[in-house]
This record gives structure tokens, sequence and C-alpha cells, in this order.
């Protein structure tokens, strides 16, 4: 197991380099501060492999050591050089393993400090499929499946084998990490969310729907009235993996909304870029966030 000698972890996802600002902006980072630091990438760069390629190949001068899970944009199929979507994950961890970024848990060291950072492969679970969904109802809502572009680009055909739904494939991709041995605190990612209350914007929304079942709060200015992100957003088999392994931080994406919010003795982290247009809307950065730092782990904004 791969042993690295540095001082800080940062974090960040959803970087979305297809669009050139975003792509110019990561690649624009400093070329001084992060070297002897380690940046988890928690998925939605792209689904280009040529890019994803040139974004981490210019993450890995910039950081002494990356790790990197794929989120849902990676594992579309728009082209045919693969036949599904889980060919394609093959041949992203097949780029990983070329370029020296690593996709399996790492041991990080800095003195006499060490944290492990452990990858969960994940994918959101519909509502239709069992009660693990992240499904929270929402007024107005009118679902059709063109409202979501994975079901035009994520190609399953016969892949996921035995397992009755994606997220049960990617959960069961998880089997090695969730048996090892740990000997010091670890931090968790995926791309998906993993519970429920990580959807609200604030932790009185989040009080209140874990007290009363509310329906997702109704915004003024609701871009997509008639989508429902809950439906995509996650699955609850995430965090019982997350407290299995006895996680002490969880960092996620997919969301496009920033989040360090502490439930039940498991900080929740999001640090996502966003599309072009989102970011100066949601706070959306481009600078990775500090998530470890020689043995201090980072501290919640909120707590439930």
């Amino acid at each position: 197991m791969p042993v690295t000698f540095m001082s800080r972890v940062f974090a960040i996802s959803d970087l979305h380099v297809d669009y050139p600002e975003n792509m110019q902006r990561m690649l624009s980072l400093s070329d001084r501060d992060y070297v002897e630091d380690t940046l988890i990438i928690a998925g939605d760069v792209t689904d280009s492999l040529d890019k994803l390629a040139l974004l981490l190949n210019g993450m890995l001068k910039k950081f002494n050591q990356v790790t990197f899970i794929p989120g849902n944009h990676e594992l579309w199929v728009r082209d045919d050089q693969h036949h599904n979507s889980i060919e394609k994950l093959r041949a992203i961890r097949e780029l990983c393993d070329t370029l020296g970024v690593h996709t399996e848990r790492l041991k990080v060291t800095a003195g006499q400090e060490c944290v492990w950072l452990v990858p969960l492969y994940s994918w959101y679970r519909y509502p239709e499929e069992g009660a693990e969904s992240l499904f929270i109802a929402k007024q107005g809502e009118k679902w059709k499946p063109v409202l979501w572009l994975d079901t035009s680009f994520c190609k399953w055909h016969d892949a996921l084998g035995q397992h009755q739904s994606a997220a049960d494939y990617f959960l069961s991709l998880n089997s090695t990490a969730l048996h090892a041995e740990y000997d010091a605190p670890i931090i968790s990612f995926s791309h998906f969310l993993p519970r429920k209350e990580l959807v609200f914007k604030t932790v009185d929304q989040a009080l209140q729907f874990s007290h009363d079942a509310a329906l997702i709060p109704a915004y003024p200015k609701d871009p997509l009235p008639l989508f429902n992100f809950t439906r995509v957003a996650g699955c609850r088999g995430i965090d019982s993996q997350i407290r299995r392994l006895g996680a002490s931080v969880h960092i996620y994406g997919h969301q496009h909304r920033n989040r360090c919010r502490h439930i039940d003795g498991v900080t929740y982290v999001s640090n996502c870029v966003g599309y072009a247009r989102e970011q100066s809307v949601l706070g959306a950065s481009a600078e990775p966030r500090l998530v470890w730092d020689n043995g201090h782990m980072i501290e919640p904004e909120d707590s439930i």
C-alpha cells in the first residue's frame, strides 16, 4: 500500500473542465503552494478522456499526489470507443494508473501523523429502486427522464452483471476497502451524496426535514421547477459504508452546493467548482479546500 510524505490534504469536485474557463482556472493554480500536498478530486471532471488526462496531468504538476473518484459525467458514453459505462470506468482507471493518479485507498503521512484517504465508488438510487434512495417529494415536480442526461449518455446494457441497479454495482466495488485494516483516521470520499440532510441549504431546513419529513423547500427562483434533484442525488448505502469504515470526514460533490456539516459524528464536506454560469451565484470555488493538516481534520461550519 503506497505511503506518501506530505503535510496537507485538499479536496475539490465538479470541475467540469469542458468549460474552457474552468480548465484554465484549475491549470492556473499555484505551482508552489501545493507541491508537498495531496489533492482529492471527487468526480465530474469531464466525459472526455483526453481532457481528463490534461486536467490530471496538470494537477500532478502542482500537487505531490492526486487521488480521484469518477462521477456520473465521466461515465457518459458519447462516442464509439466504449460499448458501455462500465467499460468506460475501466478505461478511466487504466488512465489513472498510467498517469500515477490514485483510485484506491492511500495512506498519507506527515511527520508523526497519518491519515487514510479511501475512495468509495457510488451511484444514485432511484426512488423506485428501494428505501436507500435519497428521494424527497417536491411540489410541482413532473419527472421526465429527458430532464436528466445520464438516462441518454450512460450505457449499462448487461454490464451490471448480477446487480439489480447501478447503485448496487458501485457499492460492491468498495468491498476490499471496507474489509481492510486501518491504523489511522480515515477521510472517505464519493461523488454522490450519502444523506438527505445534505440536500438542504441550511441546518434549520435540514432539521425540519429530519423531524417532519417535509417536502423540499420551494425557492422563489427555482431554475428547474419540474426537475427533482433528489431522484438522482445519491444513496444511503454510501453513508452505511462511510460508517462501516469509521471515517471522520467524508468528501462528496454532485450537487454543486458547498457544505461543511457535522452529522452524527461525521463531517461532510462539499467543495465544488460547478458550471461556469453558476459560480457567482452558488459561491462555488476553483480553489481546493483544506481538509487535513498535519493531523488536524477540517472543523465543521455547522452541526445537526
